[in-house]
């Protein structure tokens, strides 16, 4: 079994992502923040999203305010989430040969369950995947390894069977605490060298790499 992260992973969802993010800063007048910024605030879903973006632009600590802040964000970007996004190149030609060879493919996201499902849905196809799982209140989200273990209890399979996918600290934690083979991927929002301090089981550079990886 492949399960994959999405944002940085399968998807580039930066330019989505930021533009969103200054659109809520711009309705709450509290300015705009660089790529680079996003970059560094994702990975933990959209609540420590927010919470960081707005404590960097000092933004009123209040809590029903962030609440307010959040809600518009989530809103605003659930609306239509594909705006902007795009899958890396070559992602798609290995997933097509993982599925020529049988393979369960699953992606698994800290993203919200419902625009995950979107996103994938949209880029993708309704059933290209096995199953797509994104953050839910039920559970806890990565660097918890309970989304890995629902998705191994639905397919049934062994923890020594599944390889999992992913571009940032929170997904190598997240594979680690799972006891998975985890793989980095340095194309995506994180820096190799932090990819490397996580002590992944592997780091490939390029998506055309993905489909030649098979656990034994």
């Amino acid at each position: 079994m492949y399960i994959f992260d999405i944002d940085g992973t399968l998807l580039n969802t930066i330019e989505s992502i930021n533009f969103y993010i200054n659109k809520t800063l711009e309705k709450y007048k509290l300015g705009e923040i660089s790529k680079t910024k996003v970059r560094e605030f994702v990975g933990n879903g959209p609540v420590v999203l927010i919470e960081k973006t707005l404590d960097f632009v000092g933004a009123d600590p209040d809590s029903r305010y962030r609440k307010e802040i959040l809600d518009f964000y989530n809103k605003a970007y659930d609306d239509d989430p594909t705006y902007l996004l795009k899958p890396y190149d070559g992602i798609r030609e290995s997933l097509d040969a993982i599925k020529k060879r049988g393979e369960i493919i699953t992606c698994f996201s800290n993203k919200p369950d419902s625009t995950s499902n979107k996103v994938i849905k949209a880029v993708f196809g309704k059933d290209y995947f096995d199953f797509i799982l994104g953050y839910k209140e039920s559970y806890k989200r990565k660097p918890s390894a309970e989304g890995i273990i629902i998705i191994k209890e639905r397919f049934g399979v062994d923890f020594s069977d599944i390889l999992y996918f992913g571009d940032s600290e929170v997904d190598m934690k997240c594979g680690k605490n799972a006891g998975i083979f985890t793989i980095g991927c340095a194309w995506g929002f994180r820096d190799k060298a932090i990819l490397m301090k996580e002590k992944p089981n592997l780091i490939i550079d390029d998506p055309s790499e993905i489909k030649d990886i098979r656990r034994m």
